[in-house]
This record gives structure tokens, sequence and C-alpha cells, in this order.
């Protein structure tokens, strides 16, 4: 029996020694794939190896904290954030008015994706999900309720002053499906090409939605009174239109409602599936 084995692990032992032979600029490159794909899998092999390896890799664990999904306190209203940042449940019912939650900033070249779960929806108001700008006051969200994209500006208190035009990100045939399977939507993966500034998203598991544009929609937007010239409110309330070319630092975003005057049993919440950005 030790005859047997002892070829094996030899064997073993020669692959380990041509692995840890490599240089480490390659060993570098290696990891840094392998955390594209899952940052779990790449921490562990930054953290739970030999010593050789963790040296090489050193730089691993930081970048992948980089990757890390967490709600951002400082730009999130009126929603509560848990669950080691990753869940977002809302908090008071006025609608979207002021209610915004953001994360952390986006890589501002290549592709992005991440994936969100509809932990509670109570079936009755809007849920949006996608991207805000780096200041969280310019937002581009798919309305899981609708199936279109919606454009909204806010004003440093949060709330709304203008609306864009919404963009259709379904086909037909997508949207009627979208519609028969409303109350069952789980996971909504969101991919940013960040180069193009165009924004997809997948509905558990399904073909992905028509990919659009992320631009200001000036022309279409729709302005709320809400300055200091009328009503008494501020004077910067207008929100300053994004101007978001190929490279624009974003975010992501989520946006969850309660209909006004409507005490929920059931507040809309959503979490980071992985908690980590990923490359598609």
């Amino acid at each position: 029996g030790e005859l047997v084995r002892w070829p094996v692990a030899m064997a073993q032992a020669e692959e380990h020694t041509s692995l840890l032979s490599l240089p480490d600029e390659i060993l570098l490159h290696a990891a840094r794939l392998c955390l594209s794909a899952s940052l779990p899998a790449a921490v562990r092999l930054a953290t739970q190896t030999c010593h050789t390896l963790r040296r090489a890799l050193q730089p691993l664990p930081a970048e992948a904290e980089r990757r890390r999904l967490r709600w951002q306190p400082s730009l999130t209203l009126r929603h509560a954030i848990s669950s080691d940042g990753r869940l977002l449940t809302k908090t008071h019912a006025n609608g979207q008015d002021c209610a915004c939650a953001a994360g952390p900033l986006l890589p501002t070249a290549g592709r992005s994706a991440w994936r969100l779960r509809v932990e509670e929806a109570d079936g009755e108001a809007a849920i949006l999900v996608g991207v805000c700008d780096a200041a969280g006051r310019s937002e581009w969200g798919l309305n899981l309720r609708r199936g279109d994209l919606v454009h909204l500006n806010r004003n440093h208190k949060g709330q709304i002053v203008s609306v864009g035009k919404s963009a259709v990100l379904m086909t037909f045939q997508q949207r009627v499906a979208h519609l028969a399977n409303l109350d069952r939507v789980k996971v909504v993966e969101v991919i940013v090409d960040h180069d193009a500034s165009t924004l997809t998203f997948s509905i558990d598991g399904a073909p992905p939605l028509l990919p659009a544009p992320i631009s200001p929609c000036a022309a279409d937007a729709t302005v709320l009174e809400r300055d200091g010239r009328r009503g008494g409110g501020d004077v910067d309330a207008v929100a300053p239109r994004a101007s978001l070319s190929g490279g624009a630092a974003l975010r992501p975003y989520a946006s969850l409602s309660v209909a006004a005057g409507k005490q929920s049993q059931r507040p809309d919440r959503v979490s980071f599936c992985d908690g980590y950005l990923y490359a598609p």
C-alpha cells in the first residue's frame, strides 16, 4: 500500500513545487482572475494557504475589500441597514420621495455586476434598483413593478426635484411574462458597462433586458416646483443633472417605498446576494 501511495504523493509534491516556482506576478494575476469570479474563493486563496503564497498574494485582501458591497449610511435616507451592511429595509411610508440608498463607488472602466435579492415586497409600491452618481443625487433605477427604467434627480435633502422620461427595457413578450410573474421576482442582476455608460438587468436568471444608456435625459425631465422661489424651499434645491460619459463614477442604488398613508406589515427589503462585485 505504501508503494502505491508514494508515486501519488511525489506527483502532488512536484505540482506543489512547480506552483510555488512561478513568478509572483503570475500567481497574483491568477488570483485576480479568481477574484473577479468569486471573492470568497480568492480571499481563502490569499489567507488560508502556505506562507510563500500568502506573501505573493499580499495585495489581494485589500483588493477584495474594495469589491465588497455594503449600503453606505451617509448616502442612505429613510431605510434601515442591517446584516453587516448588506440588507436594506424601508422604514417610512412616503413613497420614493426622500427614500434612497447607495452602495460603494464602482470601478470606472470595464464591466461590473452584482445581484440583489428581493427579500420582502408589499406588492403595492415600487422598488427601484440600479445605479446613481457618486453624490447620490442622480439615479437610474429599474422599476420592478412596471419593468421600465426611471431617471430621478434629488436635492441635498433627498427630495425628488426632476423625473426623466422612462426608458423601455422589455420587449412585448418580456413584459407580458414579467407582469405574469410579478409577485415571484426574487433576484435582479445589475450589469454596468462603464466604458459605454449602459445599464442592463436580468431578472431571476432570464435573458438580459434591453440595455439602457445612463444619460441625463435633461430634455425629457419634468422639473418639480421645489426651489427657493416657490414654496419657501432651499435655494439650491434643484439637483444638478449628472453628466455621465464613459468612465463616470457610479454607485449601486436602490429605493424602496411604502404607499403613502399605509402601514405595511411586510416592509420592502432587498439585500446584496453575494456581497461583492464580479465581472460578468
